[in-house]
């Protein structure tokens, strides 16, 4: 590998590496309207981080006078299908608990929990047409639960009017949500809220405020504010087809029928987690709106079958790659529907991406092996036309061109590997298939390795496939003082080069360094026969 090849894998590796860290991550920049309603008091700044906006008590808030006055609190009303528990509180008609059966935590015998402890997704705000808000999040409503059909309805009469929610799992990871307003009058709006947050379920949580978020599809428009920018709240208005706060793996978003006017969303931090608030607008003594909730795991085949781009939370890297991520997403699950081992699968990946990029390396070996070869030739044009660079120039594409060399083969191999891993990144960092995914001593493929020993092995097999490169001693014999320097350069680099490369890929999920390790090493392998061949 000469110099120019290095210089550009290196370039090559920097740019990787700004991207993961700050570029995939950047969010769309706020509109005008956004700007003007982002900036909060410290105080509100404050209150927000400790409490959900609407269990905050506002001036104009009226009191709610029911009813029903001898019902009891339930926390513990309970529906459940084969992928998840889903827990429901009569207090305020909320979710205060989702379990999914088919995901556990690190001890493997809990199920993964969405919600915080102690609290809640969907308390309800009603707006009137006079500025007065009636908060329901404390109000105990009557309820009757269905276990056969999975619904549950709650009902609150108040002097108002009756409001009623009734909750029905369906099949998947998806809960239909129904709200019935009957009686009220002068009602002009109501709030959604999802100030619980979504929960902790991993103990890596280095990368937490970029992976954690809050997206949405405002105006057709993908948003994505990741926990790092919310410090302070973050408003947007428009026409809102879906909403979502995501971790790493997981997701609760809320999906409005195509009538319903959803048309603000305010994004804002609460306990180190990413949360949010929706606000409808509605008219009418009588309403009768009908949502969808996905509750469950980042699965972009899942999440795609809505067909209105909510697959559009799971993180599938730069736009200009995602095409590349998708098929190898595709190749990877149908590798993974015959041999049920994500390490082996990833191994078997890398063997079938090096043997496809075989004739490229044999090429590029053959090239370089050329110019090494034609180095006194290359001497003596440089030498003769030195005070004429435009004629030595012509000179030298002559002499390639007579012996068959490309002066930049020798870095096309490594070039074309830049996009694999690009698009590599996120499907092996975030899939939920390689979530606590193991391999041999690595715990969880999505995570980096706890002992460092891929990262190692990379980094040996690194140097080894560029010690095979370099230049015989005849060749060097043949160079020139600058020639020697040079390839004394390269020599320098040979050595940095792997050190450089286990500082970055130690980080990086195991997975990701699995597959580099295994190109690595087939391809000193590979090296070792070919300059055989050709020395």
């Amino acid at each position: 590998m000469d110099k120019k090849t290095l210089l550009a894998v290196l370039l090559i590796l920097v740019v990787f590496w700004i991207s993961s860290e700050f570029i995939w991550k950047r969010n769309k920049p706020a509109t005008q309207d956004q700007q003007a309603t982002e900036n909060v008091t410290d105080t509100q700044q404050q209150t927000a981080e400790t409490t959900t906006p609407l269990e905050q008590p506002l001036a104009n808030e009226t009191e709610i006078i029911a009813l029903d006055n001898d019902v009891d609190i339930n926390d513990n009303i309970v529906l459940e299908n084969e992928l998840f528990i889903v827990t429901f509180s009569n207090r305020g008609a909320v979710i205060n608990s989702v379990q999914l059966k088919g995901f556990f935590m690190k001890d493997k015998v809990s199920f993964v929990e969405l919600i915080n402890e102690n609290s809640s997704i969907l308390n309800t705000r009603l707006n009137d047409t006079v500025g007065n808000i009636s908060n329901y999040s404390s109000i105990p409503f009557q309820y009757e639960i269905n276990e056969a059909s999975r619904k549950v309805t709650f009902i609150s009469n108040t002097e108002k009017g009756t409001y009623k929610k009734i909750f029905t799992l369906e099949d998947d990871y998806q809960v239909n949500m129904k709200t019935q307003l009957n009686g009220f009058e002068n009602v002009s709006g109501y709030e959604i809220d999802f100030g619980g947050g979504i929960a902790d379920t991993e103990d890596y949580l280095k990368m937490k405020n970029r992976e954690y978020a809050v997206i949405s599809q405002v105006d057709n428009d993908i948003n994505k504010i990741a926990l790092s920018k919310l410090k302070e709240e973050r408003k947007a208005s428009g026409s809102i087809d879906w909403a979502a706060v995501r971790s790493k793996y997981f997701t609760m978003a809320i999906i409005a029928d195509e009538l319903i006017e959803m048309n603000k969303i305010s994004a804002f931090k609460l306990e180190e987690s990413p949360s949010m608030k929706l606000s409808v607008s509605t008219i009418g003594s009588q309403i009768d709106h009908n949502y969808n909730l996905y509750l469950g795991p980042l699965d972009y085949g899942r999440l795609k079958a809505y067909g209105i781009g909510i697959e559009n939370i799971v993180e599938m890297g730069p736009k200009f790659l995602q095409g590349l991520s998708k098929l190898f997403l595709w190749f990877l699950s149908f590798l993974y529907g015959f041999i049920p081992s994500w390490g082996v699968v990833i191994i078997i990946f890398s063997i079938i991406l090096k043997t496809l990029l075989y004739p490229l390396t044999h090429k590029s070996f053959e090239s370089t092996t050329k110019m090494q070869k034609i180095q006194p030739l290359t001497k003596e044009l440089q030498a003769k036309y030195k005070g004429d660079p435009q004629k030595m120039n012509a000179e030298l594409k002559k002499l390639y061109k007579e012996h068959g060399v490309n002066p930049l083969g020798g870095c096309l191999p490594m070039l074309l590997q830049m996009p694999v891993i690009f698009a590599l990144y996120p499907l092996l960092r975030y899939s939920i298939s390689l979530r606590q995914a193991s391999f041999g001593w690595l715990p969880d493929l999505s995570e980096p390795d706890p002992i460092w020993a891929l990262p190692i092995l990379m980094a040996v097999f690194m140097f080894v496939q560029q010690k095979l490169m370099a230049p015989s001693k005849a060749t060097l014999d043949g160079m020139d003082d600058k020639q020697k320097a040079q390839q004394q350069s390269q020599k320098m680099m040979m050595y940095f080069m792997p050190i450089m490369m286990f500082f970055i890929f130690k980080g990086l999920s195991s997975g990701l360094v699995l597959y580099w390790t295994v190109f690595s090493i087939i391809g000193s392998i590979q090296q070792y026969f070919i300059k055989k061949k050709f020395m």
